[in-house]
């Protein structure tokens, strides 16, 4: 199974590092990807350079490397640069049909995401037909979004009817059923959650906070370069 991790990742931070880690433990995965985006559409046009985001990303898969270093996990992982080589606005649509396209029909692929890109994820271009191409992995203790026990978070400004209408029978609890189906699932881990904003994380930098309160959001590698390279630096 190869699990997908994406983002704009600007800056990476402690939340997308755990969260890959718990989804290689979970869901035993053959590879890991990081995809950053390299236009993301819904962001604003003052974000860092896809080149600084592509190795702050990979600052990060280091860090996660040395968190597995003392584990037998045996995921492979890395950085894809499919959005960064991309032109014009990336539209995670269009990276599931590349993937699939890479990966071939048989093989289980699974996006991986937090609770908050969940419920936003009826923003995106096509959303609907994601299932199509990929299983979703979605980290969440507060989320169950099922048509007989949903749980929403009534403060979220977006609405997911929608998507328990469509995805209600893609439901699954059993990490076996994205093994053996190529795409098609949706798994909620209601054990993890992720409460990290990449948004506060640059006002930090901006209020010159601290490196040690900084460290308790940004892992080692990813710190270094941040602070090397002198970025969100007021």
């Amino acid at each position: 199974m190869i699990g997908i991790l994406g983002g704009t990742f600007d800056p990476p931070h402690w939340g997308h590092v755990k969260l890959a880690q718990n989804f290689i433990e979970i869901l035993k995965l053959d590879e890991l990807l990081w995809l950053p985006a390299g236009q993301p559409w819904q962001k604003s046009s003052h974000i860092t350079s896809a080149t600084m985001r592509y190795e702050l990303t990979q600052a990060a898969t280091n860090d996660l490397k040395t968190l597995l270093f003392d584990t037998d996990s045996k995921t492979t992982i890395g950085v894809s640069r499919i959005e960064l080589d991309r032109q014009g606005p990336s539209y995670t649509i269009d990276t599931a049909k590349e993937l699939r396209q890479l990966y071939g029909k048989n093989q289980s692929i699974v996006w991986l995401m937090g609770a908050d890109t969940y419920q936003n994820m009826q923003t995106w271009n096509d959303w609907q037909l994601l299932p199509e191409y990929l299983h979703l992995a979605v980290a969440s203790r507060r989320l169950s979004p099922s048509s007989v026990n949903a749980n929403i978070d009534p403060g979220h400004p977006q609405t997911i009817y929608e998507m328990i209408e469509l995805f209600d029978q893609r439901i699954t609890n059993n990490v076996q059923e994205l093994t053996t189906a190529p795409h098609g699932k949706v798994y909620f881990d209601e054990h993890f959650h992720v409460d990290l904003s990449s948004t506060f994380l640059r006002e930090q930098f901006s209020q010159k906070a601290s490196r040690s309160e900084l460290a308790e959001s940004l892992s080692p590698q990813v710190l270094d370069y941040i602070q090397s390279h002198n970025i969100y630096q007021p």
